[in-house]
């Protein structure tokens, strides 16, 4: 079984004539133009003639990425078939169904399912959206846990190793992919970045892969607003070294185009020095070449703060909205302070730093559009948390569209009293 790395987390499996392409994101800016591919992808439109199937890990635009999608020529969408975890929404499903692929397959839970005579997987889904898939002959299993926010040797057991057995070659995130902290603090993102690879080390502690494979990290943060996330990621080297040092695994770094089959030799020398050649390129952008932001008028951001108040009061019951709480924004780009709950979104006389968040107009403005406005603007990083604020108050307002895009209903009372324990018992 070979695999092709093609970038960031996107890797076709080989076996047999089947070919899998693993999410496929190519080229472009994601998440509200807050990140970049490191390198350039050498794999073309044109080569999806010779894909068989492609499977998305969850719908975040760094693996699912429909600008990509429709790039790609008809003629051979209709011979690929599309594989997903089954989810209540059907966003993904539907939409590839929208634009021609052979078929959508929806993974079941607990289902391998077959893709060759001697090739089956099995995909599960796992927090926030995320899944996991394992590939599995009669003699190999690789498994990719992609961005799964595996935490514990126990999570680890319960919910992957249990049912996918030995593994041969373990793929996952090596480095952090979210906004951390404030430019100040570094120290914070050196100790998320380390917790990283800790975290990556529990995987191989349980799995007991022979190789891993460092994915999912090969990005900068490429606006005005974020460029400072780049001071501690975790680097090739860096991730090398670690898996040398720290676990039984032999690490394998891959660079774009590059193929490996389990048991051949492969120099990640080489594969790093080309990575730091483009990291090198990156760290000599300077800031005016970086993604900037683009003011929005201020009666457009009041005409969408109120289609999504009238929205959240229209479509919640009143336990919920009791439940949510007013909160300070900081409009960076209007120097002004807005309070947005349920009554309405105003001007008040705060200072900033006892907002509840600090971001420009255009962030604000994806927030209150989009239901995963919210989850972007974390993972892209172009908001700031005051440090007198209370960035939760902001949070829980724009995180009940979102687990609603999820199909998760935040007024049923399963869901609310999960909320109440928590308050309680935040150590339970």
């Amino acid at each position: 079984m070979e695999i092709e790395f093609v970038n960031h987390s996107c890797f076709i499996i080989n076996y047999k004539g089947v070919r899998v392409i693993c999410d496929p994101w190519l080229e472009g800016s994601v998440f509200n133009n807050g990140w970049r591919l490191i390198c350039e992808t050498k794999f073309k439109y044109e080569d999806f003639a010779s894909i068989n199937y492609i499977w998305f890990s969850h719908e975040h635009p760094d693996h699912f990425y429909p600008p990509n999608l429709v790039k790609i020529p008809v003629e051979y969408r209709k011979n690929i078939t599309v594989l997903f975890q089954y989810t209540k929404d059907k966003r993904v499903v539907d939409y590839c169904k929208s634009i021609n692929f052979k078929e959508v397959i929806e993974l079941m839970p607990n289902q391998w399912y077959k893709i060759h005579e001697d090739l089956k997987v099995l995909c599960e889904p796992y927090e926030e959206g995320d899944s996991w898939i394992c590939f599995k002959t009669n003699d190999l299993c690789y498994l990719n846990t992609n961005d799964c926010g595996i935490m514990t040797h126990k999570a680890a057991q319960k919910r992957i190793a249990c049912k996918v057995g030995k593994v041969d070659v373990l793929l996952s995130q090596f480095s952090y992919a979210y906004g951390i902290g404030n430019p100040e603090d570094v120290r914070l993102r050196q100790q998320k970045a380390q917790e990283k690879l800790e975290l990556f080390k529990i995987q191989c502690e349980v799995f007991k892969p022979k190789v891993v494979i460092p994915i999912a990290s090969y990005i900068y943060f490429s606006h005005t607003e974020n460029h400072w996330l780049n001071d501690s990621i975790n680097t090739p080297r860096k991730t090398y070294n670690f898996f040398k040092e720290n676990t039984d695994a032999e690490p394998v770094v891959l660079y774009c185009g590059q193929k490996y089959t389990f048991g051949q030799a492969h120099d990640s020398m080489q594969s790093i020095a080309l990575y730091e050649a483009d990291y090198e390129k990156v760290s000599q952008i300077t800031l005016d070449k970086y993604t900037t932001t683009q003011t929005v008028p201020e009666k457009e951001l009041q005409s969408a703060a109120s289609v999504f108040i009238e929205d959240m009061n229209r479509n919640n019951s009143w336990l919920l909205k009791m439940i949510l709480k007013p909160t300070y924004i900081f409009v960076k780009d209007y120097n002004k302070t807005y309070s947005l709950s349920l009554k309405g979104f105003t001007e008040v006389k705060i200072d900033a730093e006892k907002c509840d968040v600090s971001l420009t107009s255009e962030n604000l403005l994806f927030c209150f559009k989009y239901p995963y406005g919210i989850d972007t603007t974390q993972i892209n990083g172009r908001m700031q948390k005051p440090r007198q604020g209370n960035y939760k108050r902001f949070y829980n307002l724009f995180r009940v569209n979102q687990l609603k895009s999820r199909g998760i209903d935040p007024n049923s009372m399963f869901y609310l009293l999960g909320v109440l324990r928590r308050r309680l018992f935040p150590n339970y």
